[in-house]
């Protein structure tokens, strides 16, 4: 089969499976609903001491939306799925994350704050996921995405775009992912 005639998830999780990361270009439409079907190939089961996942979400509602698909799908493989957003108690949020979580879903801005905190250990992480990284630049998240992406172990990272190969873009993946697929919708 040839890649022409691979759809834009066939082409996202073949890419993946090549152990390179991804830049995929797609609105959110594209792969809201692709999510959790890359968490299920790369998180497939729980585990004790860190989380197997992160998703880094550009607003609040986006990691609300998310947490809420992410949460129904992951149920039957028993996995834990907790939302960290900034308007949400930082306390109890960093609790929640101490306690033990295989996928965190949140604002870039709380996660990373937690992750400084010492909230959470992510030595086992499997898979790292930007979405809308283009407006996550724009709304100043730039430091942040990349403070946390110097620690990431070996792991898969798919970062989401809208934006098609701007030059600035592509020059700031360079900082923090080594090699990477762009994949588009």
């Amino acid at each position: 089969m040839s890649t022409d005639t691979l759809t834009y998830s066939e082409r996202l999780l073949k890419a993946l499976k090549s152990g390179n990361s991804v830049l995929s270009i797609a609105g959110p439409e594209d792969y809201r609903d692709l999510m959790p079907e890359i968490v299920k190939e790369f998180v497939p089961e729980a585990a004790e001491g860190s989380p197997r996942a992160i998703v880094l979400c550009a607003s609040d509602d986006d990691a609300k939306a998310y947490h809420e698909v992410m949460a129904k799908a992951v149920k039957s493989l028993d996995l834990t799925v907790d939302l960290v957003f900034e308007k949400g108690s930082k306390l109890k949020q960093r609790n929640d994350l101490f306690d033990g979580t295989e996928i965190i879903i949140g604002t870039t801005r709380r996660v990373c704050e937690l992750y400084f905190q010492n909230g959470f250990n992510i030595g086992k992480l499997k898979l790292f996921v930007v979405l809308q990284i283009d407006e996550q630049i724009r709304a100043g998240n730039k430091g942040y995405i990349s403070r946390i992406a110097e620690s990431l172990p070996k792991c898969r990272q798919v970062i989401f775009t809208r934006v098609e190969d701007e030059e600035r873009l592509n020059d700031y993946m360079d900082t923090f992912v080594s090699k990477y697929t762009v994949v588009e919708a």
